[in-house]
């Protein structure tokens, strides 16, 4: 019997061509499911999990609707190549999308051809994602994504410009890496805005008054509470100071109540969620990950406390500095 290019009979006998349309739509039915629905579910993977990391999520859901994102997260200091990154792996979905600088410590040296998007991390530099930070263009191909630098150099400006110029101070943590990180942002680019940067360590709960009242003593004028998580530990104190008018107090941290700062420079994660949804939809529509450079994105919250800064301003009939 003649065949077509296809391999398909040309004739067949009347009987069998109800079959062959039934088998014909099976092909094709088969061939659409190779590929998943348009609200086909997301896999999150995060480390740490932290209540920035759900405004994100809240944020990525906003962007992604109708797809369902699947959350992921993992400790800090979890093992690489955990058993919840293979599950993920192992289902192949369409992209993965990575939050947190650990999460993609882990992700960037085993996955290498799954789609990528990755937020939530302060510099990629370091992850093995990507080189060099003044070429952003040039990073690992399935892997693309977003810089969020904590707004340390945010909140020195815009205390500059409302405190005037002086000595500020900032406690870190010396064990925690970001904290180290941010303590020499502070350094480094307060004297650019007319500040002297003055720093302080404790490791500890006991020893975080002592190192507090040493910035006052030492001359600072404002104290600077950083966006890391140790900062936590001493927030509440100095942001009683704060509310006590003790000093003024400017915050980034983006979890603690910041009643008591007279300023308040915090990352908006939830817009960053957003953001990176954007970038997302590219990669699900085509996009190649190597085409797209990472981005860096650093969408603020800033809240002034005007009766602060009436009672620290000086005004006739108000106490001043």
């Amino acid at each position: 019997m003649p065949l077509l290019s296809s391999g398909i009979p040309q004739q067949l006998p009347s009987w069998e061509r109800p079959f062959l349309g039934i088998f014909l739509l099976a092909i094709v039915l088969g061939i659409g499911s190779c590929h998943p629905p348009p609200d086909a579910s997301l896999p999150v993977y995060g480390s740490p999990d932290s209540p920035r990391l759900r405004q994100v999520v809240a944020g990525l859901q906003v962007g992604l609707a109708p797809r369902r994102l699947e959350l992921v997260t993992v400790p800090e200091f979890a093992p690489p190549n955990d058993e919840a990154l293979n599950r993920i792996r192992a289902q192949h979905p369409p992209l993965l999308l990575v939050l947190g600088s650990p999460a993609l410590l882990w992700v960037a040296p085993v996955e290498k051809r799954l789609p990528v998007v990755f937020a939530m991390v302060a510099n990629p530099y370091v992850t093995g994602a990507a080189p060099d930070p003044e070429r952003p263009d040039i990073h690992q191909k399935n892997i693309t994504g977003i810089a969020s630098p904590p707004p340390v150099q945010a909140a020195l400006a815009q205390g500059a410009r409302l405190l005037g110029l002086g000595s500020w101070g900032m406690l870190y943590d010396p064990q925690e890496g970001q904290a180290v990180e941010v303590a020499q942002l502070f350094t480094h680019l307060a004297p650019a805005y007319g500040l002297t940067p003055l720093t302080e360590t404790s490791s500890d709960a006991a020893t975080d008054l002592p190192a507090l009242e040493r910035l006052v003593s030492r001359g600072a004028r404002v104290l600077y509470l950083p966006p890391t998580a140790t900062a936590s530990r001493y927030a509440p104190l100095l942001l009683s100071w704060g509310r006590e008018k003790r000093i003024k107090v400017v915050s980034s941290h983006p979890e603690v109540d910041h009643q008591g700062a007279i300023l308040w420079v915090a990352l908006d994660y939830q817009a960053l969620g957003r953001e990176a949804a954007s970038l997302a939809q590219r990669v699900l529509a085509g996009e190649r990950p190597e085409d797209i450079p990472i981005l860096e994105k650093t969408p603020l919250q800033i809240v002034a406390d005007e009766s602060f800064l009436r009672y620290w301003s000086g005004y006739p009939g108000v106490p001043g500095n």
